[in-house]
């Protein structure tokens, strides 16, 4: 019911969120075997979960969630692994099509093997989630703090299933010899199922790649690269799209603490989509130039870093320049970048953002703002403007407040409407045992779009939760 277990279904998929920090493990543990089975029971209700207008009605869940997740790491590999599920039942609005029963079932899997002189890594998420209980914002934070939310995020409502998917591989040879080899390939996408919104349409990436390393002295290497993407989407024009890429540079170690690369080539882009009433394919080439150029330096207090990058997709050509800081602070962090970018020469707009944390004696803070060109679920560059903040609070040895808001706004492109989300949640946590923890809290979310107007939610939430660990 509420983003807070929701939230901790969608971080499962990322092994290593699942299982950390209670199984993190040191370099001298090696060998071994962490385990965790976690159970959550939450209660909650709320109004218009699908943010429609008008709106909904009103919704009361239980759910119990069971989550599974092992971790071992040697010398020379690591494994992570997390499955889980949930049982759901309760009343659901009218309209609403929110499944019960069996629900949300997840998997992850992360597998690394260097041996020194080759690597190979598998990487696996699978989650069902119902777009009406879609995570917020802040879940979608990577290990560097920067927002990575998934591509349909601008356009997901109403209610639904939503079936998400992400396989990535990559095999390295020859990492100390001259020579070397580089293979990649993967793929991503997301499928609906009894959607309410009939714009969410099913969508496919497939990405094939493959460089060749040469190591012509300690402090440089060069590049030969070679990508393969397809893309598909299931919507009334039946869009396919592949995307070849052929690249060359290097990599320059200028100092020990500054790094140059250099990548040019050029980017072929086709396009076939089919009518829907006379089903006649017609098809559509762009070409051009594409590369880039990065500069990054440490510094004593943090690094500094300046990029070009010029890519090319079936829209056209986009140049972006960017200049980025990061400085790291007695009681935490701040980080910013800010820079322009051009669409087909066209007049550049301003792209930057701005990240800082703050640590008290028993209270912390973060915020980040950003605006940036993301490509959506139609393959379309699309300017997003994004605002997280957080705040906590530790009351007591036991008790914890929390506070999360997410502001986001993403503008209009040629098939979609401009959309501003925000979600507001804030929660009081209780340690009752040293396995055993509460929670329960409110929270908010607004969706604003061209041209169905403003809908509101307000749900309530209870949960408690425990953790089974063991250690081999």
């Amino acid at each position: 019911m509420n983003k807070g277990l929701i939230a901790s279904a969608a971080l499962a998929g990322g092994v290593l969120v699942a299982l950390n920090p209670a199984l993190a493990q040191d370099e001298e543990e090696f060998g071994t075997l962490r385990q965790r089975l976690k159970i959550e029971q939450e209660f909650g209700a709320g109004d218009n979960l699908g943010l429609e207008v008008p709106g909904e009605g009103s919704t009361s869940l239980s759910t119990t969630r069971l989550t599974y997740g092992l971790e071992s790491k040697t010398r020379i590999q690591e494994l992570a692994l997390a499955i889980g599920g949930a049982l759901r039942f309760g009343n659901v609005a009218e309209g609403n099509t929110l499944k019960t029963g069996f629900t949300d079932p997840l998997i992850g899997l992360r597998y690394l093997r260097d041996t020194g002189n080759a690597d190979f890594s598998v990487d696996l998420d699978y989650r069902q989630t119902d777009i009406s209980l879609s995570a917020p914002l802040w879940t979608f934070l990577d290990q560097d703090g920067i927002i990575r939310p998934p591509r349909d995020f601008g356009n997901i409502r109403g209610s639904g299933e939503r079936r998400g998917y992400n396989f990535d591989t990559q095999l390295e040879l020859g990492k100390k010899a001259p020579f070397g080899m580089r293979f990649t390939a993967g793929t991503n996408g997301v499928d609906y199922v009894d959607a309410t919104d009939p714009s969410l349409t099913d969508y496919d990436y497939t990405n094939l790649g493959a460089s060749a390393l040469f190591r012509f002295n300690p402090l440089t290497t060069g590049y030969i690269d070679l990508y393969y993407q397809t893309y598909d989407n299931q919507d009334s024009l039946n869009t396919e799209r592949v995307t070849e890429t052929l690249q060359a540079g290097f990599d320059r170690v200028l100092s020990a603490r500054s790094v140059l690369s250099f990548r040019a080539g050029y980017t072929d882009v086709d396009t076939t989509i089919t009518n829907p009433f006379t089903r006649i394919e017609s098809q559509t080439k762009e070409s051009g130039p594409s590369g880039s150029i990065s500069y990054v330096t440490e510094m004593p207090n943090g690094d500094f870093a300046a990029n070009f990058d010029l890519t090319q997709n079936f829209e056209g050509q986009r140049g972006t320049l960017r200049f980025s800081r990061s400085l790291t602070l007695p009681t935490g962090s701040l980080s910013g970048n800010i820079g322009l970018t051009s669409f087909d020469s066209s007049d550049p707009e301003f792209i930057g953002g701005i990240s800082w944390r703050h640590q008290m004696p028993s209270s912390s803070i973060n915020i980040r703002l950003s605006r940036d060109v993301y490509t959506d679920e139609n393959d379309e560059d699309r300017f997003s403007n994004y605002l997280v903040a957080g705040y906590s609070h530790d009351i007591n040895s036991v008790s914890s407040l929390t506070a999360d808001l997410s502001l986001s706004y993403n503008e209009s492109t040629p098939s979609l409407e401009s959309t501003q989300r925000a979600t507001a949640v804030l929660v009081y946590n209780h340690t009752l045992t040293r396995d055993w923890s509460m929670n329960a809290g409110i929270e908010y979310n607004m969706l604003d779009e061209e041209p169905d107007g403003r809908a509101d939610s307000t749900s309530v939430f209870f949960g408690v939760a425990r953790n089974f660990d063991w250690t081999n």
